[in-house]
């Protein structure tokens, strides 16, 4: 496909995403029917739908897990090519997955730096990584002792070692799914604390949840999903 540039008069702030007529299909069931979804930089947008409604096939496009059949994504109205999740990371996006990816017993260091680019990084570089670590922890309000064992944190601890390790892959955007299903209450209010700082410091949220009062009180935007298709 031909790229697409930038919209309108020069210096126009450019959407974080922008996916353009993305269809999927699995088989029999058409799972993204030719979706458009804006996403604006520096916003907390929501995607809320009910469960099979397509939700985290599209997201999952977004983080390279999937190649859409058709349509196109453009990341700060450039055109992106996801391949695969390291497409994704180097395009600046970053996902926190309703399961986490972490090794339980590492250390949350450990897991942070783990499958970043480069071996010499695991040997001359882990006091560079902690002493970046302690800033990504102070910056967005992600307390946590970068010694502990994963595996002996709670639910929510672990959420904020997986945001931790998006952040210090460089992510500017960042997808959650489902994100409080695991979550407390009083951890989830955490969660949405954090993400409301990561807003405040320019980052782009992509919220996909089918719980509304959540979306209520945490996003700028929300889209509406319905068996495949943006509805609203």
């Amino acid at each position: 496909m031909h790229q697409m540039h930038g919209t309108g008069e020069t210096g126009a702030v450019q959407p974080a995403i922008e996916l353009r007529g993305i269809d999927k299909r699995f088989g029999a069931v058409h799972a993204n029917k030719e979706i458009d979804l804006k996403v604006d930089k520096g916003t907390i947008h929501g995607i809320v739908g009910e469960n099979g409604a397509g939700k985290s096939t599209l997201m999952s496009i977004l983080y390279g897990f999937y190649q859409a059949d058709g349509g196109t994504i453009h990341v700060d109205g450039k055109l992106c090519d996801i391949k695969g999740s390291e497409d994704a990371i180097a395009a600046g996006i970053g996902m926190v997955h309703q399961h986490f990816m972490l090794v339980e017993t590492f250390s949350v260091l450990e897991n942070v730096i783990l499958g970043v680019e480069g071996g010499a990084v695991l040997r001359d570089g882990v006091d560079k990584a902690r002493v970046e670590l302690e800033r990504l922890e102070r910056e967005y309000s992600l307390d946590i002792d970068p010694d502990a064992i994963v595996g002996d944190l709670s639910v929510g601890l672990q959420q904020r070692v997986e945001i931790l390790k998006a952040l210090y892959r460089g992510a500017e955007i960042l997808i959650l799914d489902e994100p409080t299903g695991v979550l407390t209450p009083q951890e989830a209010d955490h969660l949405f604390r954090i993400l409301a700082t990561l807003k405040e410091q320019g980052k782009t949220v992509v919220l996909i949840t089918h719980k509304l009062r959540e979306i209520m009180a945490a996003t700028d935007n929300v889209s509406v999903m319905r068996q495949g298709a943006m509805v609203a």
